[in-house]
This record gives C-alpha cells, sequence and structure tokens, in this order.
C-alpha cells in the first residue's frame, strides 16, 4: 500500500476523501487510513461561502466609501487652498487691468 491522499466512491455511501499514511515502529509497519465524506466537507463550505462573500463585499465597499470620502476631502482642501485664492488673484489682477484701461492710467 502506498502513502497518499485520494478522492473514491466507495458503494452507497459516496465520494470519500481518502488519505493513506504509513508508519514504522518498533519494527512494526503500520498503515492509518482516515476516510472524511464529500457530503460533510462541503455542507460546511457551502454554509459558509455565502457569508463569506458578504462579508468580503461589505469589506470592498466600506473600504470604496472611505477612499472616496478622503477624495472628496483632499479635493475639497486643494480648492480653498490652492484654487480659490488663485482665482481670487487672478479676478483682482484683471479687474485692475481694466480699471487702469478705463481710468487711462499705466502701471509702472
Amino acid at each position: 500500500v502506498k502513502a497518499g491522499a485520494a478522492e473514491v466512491e466507495i458503494g452507497d455511501e459516496g465520494v470519500q476523501f481518502i488519505k493513506v499514511t504509513s508508519l514504522t515502529q518498533f519494527g512494526v509497519d503500520w498503515i492509518g487510513v482516515i476516510s472524511i465524506p464529500w457530503e460533510s466537507v462541503m455542507k460546511e463550505l457551502n454554509d459558509t461561502k455565502f457569508r463569506t462573500l458578504l462579508l468580503g463585499m461589505l469589506i470592498v465597499g466600506g473600504i470604496k466609501a472611505f477612499l472616496e470620502t478622503f477624495r472628496a476631502y483632499v479635493q475639497t482642501k486643494m480648492i480653498k487652498r490652492a484654487v480659490i485664492p488663485g482665482m481670487r488673484q487672478t479676478l483682482e489682477d484683471e479687474l485692475s487691468n481694466q480699471l487702469r484701461a478705463l481710468t487711462g492710467c499705466r502701471s509702472s
């Protein structure tokens, strides 16, 4: 008998996961066989797969919401610190130029 693992269909019991292990101890060759029914393994997997999928989707959704909030925060800060002051300065310069053009004054 060779050590190894396989899936085997055994009569009316259905598909089984079989693990065969050999052990030599005290001059005696032992063979250990472990058999686990396919249905018992798959039942646990089937019971948890939807919960795991839902949990994963909630985690991804939470990360996406956090990133969107962070992006909006950074964008708002950038507008307040860079864009609005730049626009204000440009507007003041343009108004000053228009006023000089209307009054005939020239800048030095």
